[in-house]
């Protein structure tokens, strides 16, 4: 789940990027969608062993806090420069998270009378 948290906040933080260079209304609104799927996959990450019902109230209060950090955000600056600086943000912050993501390794080879 950490990786597709990763992808869609890169995904979505490039989008906010580009949008800032392109002026395409159409990128702002991919770009929340995905940081959107983003914060709502980091809310269930912190829960993970938790009962469904309560995983589901944090993944929704997690976009819900993403949707007033933003709010407060655009109502205190301009709107462009916001969501410039905060695609720029989520592409560095979640590629280095990418980036330590434990790598799949293959497990080891039991060789002897005993091996599994």
């Amino acid at each position: 789940m950490r990786a597709l948290a990763c992808a869609t906040a890169i995904l979505g933080g490039a989008c906010w990027v580009v949008q800032y260079f392109v002026d395409q209304d159409i990128l702002y609104w991919i770009g929340l969608g995905l940081l959107g799927i983003t914060a709502l996959l980091a809310g269930l990450a912190s829960v993970p062993h938790a009962p469904i019902w309560l995983q589901l109230i944090v993944g929704a209060g997690s976009v819900g806090l993403f949707a007033a950090v933003l709010t407060t955000l655009h109502s205190a600056a301009d709107e462009t420069t916001v969501n410039l600086a905060l695609g720029a943000v989520a592409i560095v912050v979640f590629a280095i998270v990418a980036f330590r993501l434990p790598r799949a390794e293959k497990p080891p080879r039991h060789v002897g009378t005993h091996a599994r």
